[in-house]
């Protein structure tokens, strides 16, 4: 859907990565520059198997590599013809940097009026923390969405979020650009997303401001909407929200007499139920809830999730998975981009022909640890 458009991105880590390799799933034609000695430091997150970072594998699949020296004139000089074609320049440098590289935001709109610039920062382009350092727990702790269970988020809830949004912005920044001929500048923050994924919080909170560590109604504050131990120490989901659900289960094992307590707050009912959850094994309770077709579901591991029949059927992941999909099917098939994992600056010759440019400029000198050995080894010497 996105054939025809060509997404230069800067950005490393998570987020924006992650933002590039859904429109390239879209169609889109991703280069990402990087830099020349060791790339984006998400090729070598842990684990890895076969030389490759299973995050990389996942986000840079299906995505060109070009490596420039950014911070020399000859890089920067690529990456300025490389915008002369692009239509979306997605980066996640902190407020200032790409200015300081040479492409400030005035400058990129009186070159490049149609082209979109996507940042993707922690805080945001303006206020007192944008220069701050974080991570998606920094700012899932500032968005308030780890006050509930006051606990380790178990997904990077600010990063995956921010990705999507970032998205978004982006295609609808293309759509308008069809009518105007115009670009945007997005300004795409991390904490931003986590405060709108926060967003069933920011709900209750007009009942009254919440404590850290208080639960809410979907944390865990309803017996009726909770995670229990089974009698074969098994996690389970239960999901029965609306009354009718909870009605059917409590007529199903007798327990009439809690039919009314569904969002009890009394410690003493949440102890009572899981007593009774704990009473019986997951086979047994599988068997009540397909019968009375009540939400509940086993609490999967990452491996036992890629073998359930239902994710198998919707195709989201390879057999190994080590690729993803698009999370979305378009006419009945899911976008996906190539399988192909490029090689830091695997693509930079074949750009720099494209470009017009000499061979070798711009990209500075590779990291060689061979070279390193060496030099060690004459000092030593």
């Amino acid at each position: 859907m996105l054939s025809g458009t060509l997404v230069v991105d800067l950005s490393r880590h998570l987020p924006g990565p992650l933002a590039g390799r859904l429109l390239a799933d879209l169609g889109a034609r991703v280069v990402k520059v990087e830099e020349p000695s060791r790339g984006d430091p998400v090729r070598e997150a842990p684990p890895r198997r076969n030389g490759q970072s299973g995050l990389a594998t996942l986000l840079l699949s299906g995505i060109e590599s070009v490596a420039l020296d950014l911070k020399e004139p000859g890089g920067q000089e690529v990456l300025g013809r490389l915008l002369e074609r692009a239509d979306v320049l997605l980066e996640s440098f902190r407020p200032g940097t790409l200015a300081r590289l040479g492409f400030p935001p005035n400058l990129l709109r009186e070159r490049h009026p149609r082209l979109i610039v996507c940042s993707v920062t922690g805080w945001g382009q303006s206020g007192p923390y944008a220069s701050r350092a974080g991570h998606d727990l920094t700012y899932q702790a500032v968005a308030g969405s780890l006050a509930p269970t006051a606990a380790m988020p178990s997904v990077q809830v600010a990063d995956l979020v921010g990705a999507w949004s970032a998205t978004s912005a982006i295609l609808a920044a293309l759509v308008e650009r069809q009518r105007t001929g115009r670009g945007r500048h997005i300004d795409a923050a991390l904490l931003d997303a986590g405060i709108h994924a926060n967003l069933v919080s920011w709900a209750v909170e007009s009942g009254g401001p919440k404590g850290v560590g208080e639960s809410l109604p979907l944390t865990g504050a309803l017996p009726c909407y909770r995670l229990y131990r089974t009698a074969d120490d098994r996690l389970l989901a239960l999901g029965a929200l609306e009354p009718h659900f909870w009605t059917r289960l409590c007529e199903a094992v007798d327990r009439r007499e809690f039919r009314h307590r569904q969002y009890s707050d009394s410690p003493t009912v949440h102890r009572k139920v899981e007593a009774l959850v704990r009473s019986r094994t997951l086979s047994d309770w599988m068997a009540i809830f397909a019968k009375e077709d009540i939400p509940a579901e086993p609490v999967l591991s990452a491996a036992e999730a890629r073998s359930h029949p239902q994710v198998k059927e919707r195709g989201m992941l390879s057999e190994a998975g080590d690729r993803i999909g698009y999370p979305a099917l378009v006419d009945g098939v899911r976008p996906r981009a190539g399988a192909h994992f490029p090689a830091l600056g695997e693509h930079t010759d074949a750009w720099l022909d494209e470009l017009g440019v000499p061979k070798g400029k711009g990209i500075g000198r590779r990291f060689s640890w061979k070279r390193l050995l060496r030099r060690v080894l004459e000092l030593g010497g």
